[in-house]
């Protein structure tokens, strides 16, 4: 019994140790991006996300996070490119909706950020 034991806790001391952060280079990236995104750092964080989508391209937050990025930076029109991108590869990306619609209110495409606001409003949780 108290071998199972020992054995057990040299199991869960080993994984622990062999999984220092838990997260692969993509990972570590995107994290490191939404953290930069959050300190208001959004060219660094713009970086981050570049670095993501490099590592896995249809990565999709990735591309909500970075559209994010230039929207702060009222770069708009690539803003829209990042989040359409992200709709068409979820269709049912609500929150893609809802910044996409924030970017083209931003440009004065009001037609537009109504439809996407729209679309959003019809996306279950």
């Amino acid at each position: 019994m108290y071998r199972a034991f020992l054995f057990s806790v040299i199991v869960v001391v080993a994984g622990v140790i062999g999984c220092s952060s838990g997260l692969d280079a993509k990972g570590t990236a995107y994290v490191k991006g939404r953290e930069l995104f959050l300190s208001k750092d959004y060219d660094s964080a713009i970086e981050q996300f570049n670095k993501v989508i490099e590592m896995d391209e249809k990565f999709v937050e990735a591309y909500n996070m970075r559209g994010s990025c230039y929207s702060a930076l009222k770069k708009n029109d690539e803003a829209v490119k990042d989040f359409s991108k992200a709709i068409e590869m979820d269709p049912n990306n609500r929150g893609a909706y809802l910044n996409r619609s924030l970017a083209y209110k931003a440009m004065g495409k009001l037609p537009q950020a109504k439809s996407d606001t729209l679309k959003a409003s019809k996306i279950s949780d």
